[in-house]
């Protein structure tokens, strides 16, 4: 009833993981289905792998955030009624619809721990039975959380909070990066590379728009949005791809084009750590 779908790297140490789920429309406390957004949660059965993807029962032990536990649910939604579309189109929905939650939930996503983003999507079954929910949620790769992952906008200072705000069009966009790739789905893999153009041209836009940012960092700024502004060339390339090779040929990055180092050096002037926890002096 419950079953692993494919893996996916999508920002920093994060992966995506999508599992469908068959159930009624009722919500029965202590299963899955009973879940809510800001739940702190282990599955009866711990969370699957790669080796072992299905769940043994669909129970959910609800705790405290405080307390160790294997999953937090970061948000939801309701998928649109009428007929089944099919399950890689409901799939693709739920890419789509977790990725701006996400960001609600932690808008600085490159500073999470490592951690696996699932979400929870009907299939057919589950459909007819009138489930049109999608449960978004984290959890670790391996071990438990030790606290929520919710991060406070009060945590930040006016220039952390500018730069975020400024970069989330990119980000989310990248988080909704398919499951597939262009060898089994080009249209997903083109239509991404469409969002991530967008994004990231509104991201730059964005940045050298932002208030609030320290002296130091408008050097910065600037350096990462004509950086942006590049990548968003070359992706709006990649998304006229007629072919699996051509698609490939276009996302080859050369030399510093991926932009790690000016984000790097961006996250630094205003004081954020780096990605994966290290800090940025200078």
């Amino acid at each position: 009833m419950v079953a692993l779908s494919v893996l996916l790297v999508a920002v920093g140490g994060a992966r995506f993981s999508t599992w469908t789920v068959d159930g009624p429309r009722e919500a029965a406390a202590g299963t899955l289905f009973g879940l809510r957004e800001g739940n702190c949660f282990t599955p009866g059965s711990g969370l699957p792998t790669e080796r072992d993807p299905r769940l043994k029962d669909l129970a959910a032990e609800v705790v405290e955030c405080e307390k160790p536990h294997q999953g937090e649910v970061y948000g939801s939604f309701q998928l649109e009624d009428g007929g089944f579309p099919g399950t890689e189109s409901v799939a693709a929905s739920a890419y789509l619809g977790c990725a701006p939650l996400l960001h609600d939930f932690a808008l600085d996503s490159a500073a999470l721990p490592q951690v696996q983003l699932f979400f929870y999507h009907p299939d057919a079954t589950g459909w007819t039975l009138g489930n049109r929910t999608v449960l978004c949620w984290v959890g670790p790769p391996a071990g438990l959380l030790e606290k929520s992952l919710r991060q406070d906008a009060g945590d930040w200072d006016e220039g952390q909070l500018a730069y975020l705000t400024a970069l989330r069009p990119a980000s989310e966009a990248r988080a909704s990066r398919p499951a597939e790739g262009p060898e089994k789905n080009l249209a997903g893999a083109t239509d991404w590379a469409g969002r991530m153009a967008e994004g990231e041209a509104e991201s730059a836009r964005l940045l050298r728009a932002a208030d609030g940012l320290p002296a130091g960092a408008r050097g910065p700024a600037e350096a990462f949005a004509d950086r942006l502004d590049v990548l968003s060339a070359k992706m709006r390339e990649a998304s006229k791809a007629r072919t699996e090779e051509e698609f490939r040929e276009r996302m080859v990055s050369s030399g510093e084009g991926d932009g790690a180092g000016e984000e790097g050096r961006m996250r630094g002037a205003v004081g954020l750590p780096l990605p994966g926890g290290g800090d940025m002096a200078g």
